[in-house]
């Protein structure tokens, strides 16, 4: 649980045994030695192991708590409205997170090492930079593509411009038989191109949420086969409806639910301002095996 964006944050830990919630640890911004904190939560939050620990962090934006509800780093850039956290960049060890800002005084977009908060790479300040995607949409560049509002162009894993901008700077989805990932904004799913995006799909009679965020009800692997299924509400909003993709494909992968990271995203996307959800491995053009999942039954 957790509350608090622009000024105080709060997050609180419980666990559930036995049909009874106890509290683990609360983490306040006002507590001594928690004031880098305060005002840096973002409208969205991800949840991932950044340490290499076995246990998750919360990144609540420009901030992460440890597993232990002790502050892990702080970038103190402040408050955004977008943030996406993946091995965005497979030459590096670890993860990395990529967000947008709001105070027009920071960096417009950053990308950082997700265990450290260590900056990689940022974009001059350029306003309130409201939308801002990073993952592999294109073949060309290797690792993650990364653009925003308010910058020109489509960045790479070093921040630097290789190209066109995406129609879009919204949600992203698994959608088509290769790798590389697809944009998805309001009821249309495109392909990148350098010339041009690349209509897929069309929803019909059906619309998206959250006004001018033009967000889906949910995005995930849903039925197992490694794409991402899209869920819309009817235009008259009295059902769901989910998309499948109708392409074969010759990429075998576990479901991605079975990544723990990828599984508790599905569980935090609707916080606040929708994001997709990441892997914890690179899942694009040229990428490695992935780990084998590590399940169990009792």
């Amino acid at each position: 649980m957790a509350r608090g964006y622009y000024t105080r944050a709060v997050i609180a830990a419980w666990d559930f045994r036995d049909g009874t919630l106890r509290k683990r640890w609360t983490f306040d911004s006002n507590t001594s030695g928690n004031g880098a904190a305060a005002g840096q939560g973002n409208h969205n939050l991800s949840v991932a192991d950044v340490d290499g620990d076995g246990r998750q962090e919360i990144v609540y934006g420009a901030a992460t708590i440890d597993d232990n509800g002790r502050l892990l780093w702080s970038t103190g850039n402040g408050h955004g409205d977008a943030m996406h956290l993946g091995d965005l960049d497979p030459a590096r060890a670890g993860l990395e997170v990529f967000k947008v800002d709001e105070d027009g005084s920071k960096p417009s977009s950053w990308m950082a090492d997700a265990r450290t908060g260590q900056l990689l790479w940022q974009t001059a300040p350029n306003g309130d930079n409201g939308r801002g995607v990073s993952d592999d949409v294109w073949a060309g560049s290797p690792g993650a593509e990364s653009w925003s509002s308010a910058v020109d162009g489509l960045l790479n894993t070093r921040g630097q411009n290789i190209g066109r901008k995406p129609s879009s700077a919204n949600f992203l989805a698994w959608w088509d038989g290769d790798p590389v990932r697809e944009l998805l904004d309001g009821t249309r799913i495109d392909k990148y191109g350098t010339g041009g995006d690349t209509r897929l799909l069309t929803g019909s009679g059906v619309a998206s949420n959250n006004g001018t965020k033009s967000t889906p009800a949910l995005s995930g692997d849903i039925l197992g086969d490694w794409r991402e299924e899209v869920v819309w509400r009817t235009a008259d909003s009295t059902a769901l409806r989910i998309y499948s993709t109708p392409t074969p494909t010759s990429l075998r992968l576990p479901t991605l639910m079975h990544d723990p990271q990828y599984r508790v995203a599905i569980a935090w996307q609707n916080t606040a301002y929708n994001q997709p959800p990441h892997p914890g491995f690179h899942l694009g053009d040229g990428m490695s095996t992935p780990p084998a999942p590590n399940i169990y039954l009792r």
